[in-house]
């Protein structure tokens, strides 16, 4: 089965993200679309990393096409897999919302999204913070917020889990 996720361009030519598609276990980036160089350590590597796991499914084995491929596996891998899911729960809690909801500055996409514009480290206080100044209108709201309140509280507590995790493979003590 493979499946393929294609962006717009944008005007130059590039349209900065990768196109990737899934073949089996392995989820091919074909990073020459992105216009940046694959660096699978950076912040903005990662995310589009993220992103594309989003998109396709999790894959035993994520391939970085470029004209040398680098290919990530096992422990980092499931790592990268695991920062999709956080990703992808806020997207799905906002199911059949209304134009209004979508253009609301306290939506759950939106609020995770400054919890995310500091990645790798989240910024889970400041998400929080704004999530907190907004007073609500209706019920909707409410299940909204609390909703959303419930996707920042999982994404901080599977981030930590996922830090102690990446710390005990860097300090050699295993996964």
């Amino acid at each position: 089965m493979i499946m393929e996720q294609r962006f717009p361009k944008k005007k130059n030519g590039k349209n900065g993200a990768a196109r990737s598609k899934i073949d089996g276990d392995v989820l091919s980036i074909d990073c020459r679309d992105c216009g940046n160089v694959p660096d699978a350590g950076s912040a903005e590597c990662i995310r589009c990393i993220v992103s594309n796991i989003s998109e396709n499914g999790c894959a035993a084995r994520i391939r970085l096409r470029t004209g040398r491929d680098l290919e990530i596996s096992g422990p980092a891998a499931e790592i990268l897999c695991k920062l999709s899911f956080i990703d992808k729960s806020a997207s799905s809690i906002g199911g059949s919302r209304t134009h209004r909801c979508r253009s609301c500055h306290y939506s759950c996409d939106k609020i995770v999204s400054i919890a995310w514009s500091s990645f790798p480290t989240p910024d889970f206080s400041g998400a929080r913070g704004k999530l907190m100044s907004f007073r609500t209108a209706n019920n909707i709201c409410d299940d909204c917020i609390q909703k959303t309140y419930r996707v920042l509280d999982q994404a901080e507590l599977s981030v930590s889990e996922i830090s102690k995790r990446t710390s005990a493979m860097a300090g050699g003590k295993g996964v």
